[in-house]
């Protein structure tokens, strides 16, 4: 288990490591970070594959235009390395996150199609002023974001969120009646208005202030 948090359009350090702090139980060993003008992203690590200091996220290409936190794993990571590899990719881990990079710098969105795992993961392609977030077929690796319209931020779980204290913590009241009605909240819902999960098998893009899902 690792978490991932992370926000677009502003920038704020203390919040990040805030954001970040309040997931150290999913990642024990490692954290990481990296800011742009445009993107902050964090993670906190659980040392599974590659448990040298080469493992440590955010992963990023050759040439540090693309990079990526990731939380989860991809059970075909050696064969995508391989062919990636064939390709002309370049790799310096032997991390599974290393290849969601490369990946996406051969097939972009249709990377999904070529992963076997489960996941969560953030991916910030610098020269195209892009998040890209999506998260596995079964929703085994748990997802949320806040989005007003303005302003955007997502972490593996919503009290990361909530670090920013001007969001404010009001009830959604649709989700109330189906958490009554049902015992639970149905994706894209949370109990706090403006919270959402990202559902399973779905991605999410992100460019000046142009949310697709």
């Amino acid at each position: 288990m690792c978490g991932i948090c992370g926000f677009y359009g502003f920038e704020d350090k203390d919040l990040l490591k805030r954001m970040n702090a309040k997931i150290t139980h999913r990642g024990p060993d490692q954290d990481g970070f990296y800011f742009d003008k445009k993107i902050s992203l964090a993670m906190r690590r659980l040392s599974i594959i590659d448990l040298s200091e080469k493992g440590r996220q955010p992963h990023h290409n050759e040439d540090e235009t693309i990079w990526v936190v990731f939380n989860g794993e991809i059970y075909n990571f050696q064969e995508l390395k391989e062919s990636l590899e064939k390709k002309k990719h370049q790799f310096y881990s032997g991390t599974d996150t290393e290849v969601i990079v490369h990946a996406y710098e051969e097939w972009g969105f249709d990377c999904l199609k070529y992963f076997n795992g489960m996941f969560a993961f953030a991916l910030w392609d610098r020269n195209k002023n892009l998040l890209f977030i999506a998260r596995d077929r079964l929703g085994v690796k748990p997802l949320h974001y806040y989005w007003d319209g303005e302003k955007f931020l997502f972490a593996s779980e919503i009290k990361a969120i909530l670090e920013d204290h001007s969001i404010k913590k009001e009830i959604n009241e649709q989700a109330l009646s189906e958490f009554l009605s049902l015992e639970y909240v149905p994706a894209p819902h949370t109990m706090f208005k403006n919270i959402y999960k990202l559902k399973p098998g779905h991605y999410l893009t992100l460019k000046e202030k142009k949310l697709t899902i």
